[in-house]
């Protein structure tokens, strides 16, 4: 009898204590497909914790897309799988997202793409007289 080499490697990867971070990396591969360009633009998984994906969303709204897809995301995630080992997603909010460069580029609104730069701290303004 032939093994699979996707199940080899996956009893590999639990011996070793790899499944949770190889499971994270599918799920940042997929995240695009699974939720389309302007969602996966301001959100992406972060962590896996237990059996809850945690995803990282820069803008409130994304946070509340997420949950509403929810059964949808993880039914496609349960897919690349090949079992339904998440239960639940949480939305986390970021002000970077991992593999995106420094969280400046700025948000989608609507089709086009708005520059925003981000300060921590709003221009001083002068007292005359």
């Amino acid at each position: 009898m032939v093994t699979p080499i996707r199940e080899i490697l996956a009893r590999a990867a639990e011996g070793w204590g790899l499944e949770p971070a190889a499971r994270l990396a599918h799920a940042r591969q997929v995240w695009g497909a699974l939720v389309g360009p302007e969602l996966a633009h301001i959100s992406a998984p972060v962590a896996i914790r237990g059996k809850t994906l945690l995803v990282g969303v820069t803008h409130p709204t994304a946070g509340q897309e997420v949950r509403l897809r929810r059964t949808a995301i993880l039914a496609g995630l349960a897919t690349g799988f090949g079992k339904r080992v998440l239960e639940e997603i949480h939305p986390v909010p970021r002000r970077r997202l991992p593999g995106r460069g420094s969280g400046r580029e700025g948000y989608v609104s609507g089709r086009k793409r708005v520059a925003r730069r981000v300060s921590a701290h709003p221009p001083v303004r002068q007292r005359s007289g």
